[in-house]
């Protein structure tokens, strides 16, 4: 059986699109709660996917269960087993490979097209891209890249949008997984309207997303099926 394992660290932040995706191909997709399930042996499952949240990795002494998380993925490297970081989780694999986590000098929030490096137009994992992704961004943190990490996406406002480590571990600091339902979440949820409107300092800050929403959606699902799948078939999944 093909098995994905996607750990989850909070209830707005599920695969969505990914998994999605995941059903068309009929591969299995394990969704647990990271923060309340003990991480499970990586070597059961063909890849990982780590979803998002809006915790903050170097305060893991007040989140004992990212600890336990952190060494999962330090093993699921180790054992090269395909992995895929998301936002958070770009973060916390960063982190299991020895890079610095820390407070962002800004808030990225929003729709932008995230350029690659040489490295990455040439990285299995943005092949058919062309030459950047647009994708989604909402995140108070960053990662230094971890020593012996290939930068693979890089951008003004984060110099360090996408890495991979070693053949098969990758960490990216923008979200893949929206789809219309977890767009609805993130923009009408009344605490995340009020965080968006404190964030960008518009009361029309939620309306605004959405109509960017409407404008890119397309380009933002086309964009992340070709390197979800790309992620897919070099863990050999499809």
């Amino acid at each position: 059986m093909r098995r994905v394992l996607a750990l989850q660290h909070v209830w707005d932040d599920p695969p969505g699109y990914l998994g999605e995706m995941l059903h068309e191909h009929g591969i299995t997709c394990d969704v647990i709660d990271i923060t309340s399930e003990a991480p499970p042996d990586p070597a059961a499952y063909q890849a990982i996917v780590v979803m998002g949240g809006p915790q903050h990795v170097y305060l893991d002494e007040q989140q004992p269960y990212m600890k336990r998380e952190i060494a999962m993925l330090g093993r699921a490297v180790e054992k090269e087993i395909p992995t895929l970081g998301i936002c958070l989780g770009g973060q916390l694999l960063a982190r299991a490979l020895g890079g610095k986590v820390y407070r962002h000098r800004l808030t990225e929030l929003g729709f932008f097209q995230i350029p690659l490096t040489q490295a990455g137009q040439h990285d299995p994992l943005f092949a058919s891209l062309p030459g950047h992704q647009l994708a989604f961004h909402w995140h108070e943190d960053v990662f230094d890249l971890p020593t012996g990490a290939i930068l693979l996406a890089s951008s003004e406002n984060a110099p360090n949008q996408a890495f991979r480590f070693g053949p098969y571990a990758y960490g990216i600091q923008f979200h893949i997984e929206l789809n219309a339902e977890l767009v609805k979440t993130w923009l009408h949820f009344p605490a995340f309207a009020q965080e968006l409107i404190q964030t960008l300092g518009s009361e029309n800050a939620p309306e605004v997303l959405e109509e960017e929403w409407s404008k890119h959606a397309a380009t933002y699902r086309a964009h992340t099926r070709i390197m979800f799948e790309n992620f897919l078939r070099i863990a050999e999944l499809i």
